[in-house]
């Protein structure tokens, strides 16, 4: 019997271990096929992983690499985009992004923002949604050691100890909601990256309304409203139009 259970623990430790070293193994894959210029072929591997549920930003930078390399603008776009979700502050992104962005004819560049909205948008990408919620779980911490300190050792009601409490109670109210608004950010599948090029935005949700502009391949637009076919996306410029919702693929 002892026996029996011992050969069912290795087998299961085995099949686990051969499960975990095979996204690796991809991941390797791809990057040497990176590394000798395949690109379609090392893009179709990174896509690999992603269809997985791997959901990694090196993953998505990489792929949004492979995908540039290989001229498909809309896939390395929603690539890069995936991989700020996940790490909002990666320069190396960021500045392959804004290459690639420049490379799109007519891209149309976003209304400026006001001083507390640069403010605003700057501190909430001081940490992706898992560091928010980290730093919502350390606050909490922070304010549970407190209060311990407070109520239940003897001589410790001092003005530094309500000063903590107010001030952990603070940060544990921001960090939570930080990151509760970081997660549905990261839900809201309002924004999308345009996919194909040439594609002619319509008047009304109607192929034979009138064209209103032209959107091309990687171009971010925002989803305002959809039907069945069609969806309704707002340029960072303002403009708004109606496209086919299978040429867009929201982010």
């Amino acid at each position: 019997m002892h026996k029996l259970f011992f050969i069912i623990l290795t087998f299961l430790y085995c099949q686990a271990a051969v499960h975990a070293q095979a996204p690796q193994a991809t991941f390797s894959e791809a990057n040497e096929l990176y590394q000798q210029k395949r690109y379609t072929n090392a893009a179709a591997k990174y896509q690999q992983l992603i269809d997985q549920g791997y959901y990694q930003p090196a993953l998505y930078y990489n792929a949004g690499n492979a995908y540039y390399k290989a001229s498909h603008i809309g896939a390395a776009v929603y690539n890069y985009e995936k991989a700020l979700q996940l790490a909002p502050r990666d320069e190396a992104t960021l500045h392959n992004l804004e290459i690639v962005n420049q490379q799109i004819a007519n891209n149309p560049d976003a209304l400026p923002l006001l001083f507390f909205q640069q403010w605003w948008q700057v501190f909430t990408q001081v940490f992706s949604a898992n560091g928010w919620a980290v730093a919502a779980v350390i606050c909490a911490w922070l304010l549970g050691a407190v209060l311990i300190v407070y109520f239940f050792l003897p001589g410790s009601r001092a003005i530094w100890a309500k000063a903590g409490i107010y001030v952990t109670s603070l940060l544990l109210v921001i960090t939570f909601g930080m990151a509760a608004a970081a997660y549905a950010n990261h839900f809201d599948q309002r924004n999308a990256i345009v996919m194909n090029a040439g594609l002619k935005a319509k008047a009304a949700p109607d192929a034979g309304s009138k064209d209103m502009f032209e959107l091309q391949e990687g171009m971010k637009v925002e989803v305002l409203d959809h039907t069945q076919e069609f969806c309704k996306v707002q340029l960072v410029d303002g403009k708004t139009g109606w496209v086919t919702c299978d040429n867009i693929k929201r982010l």
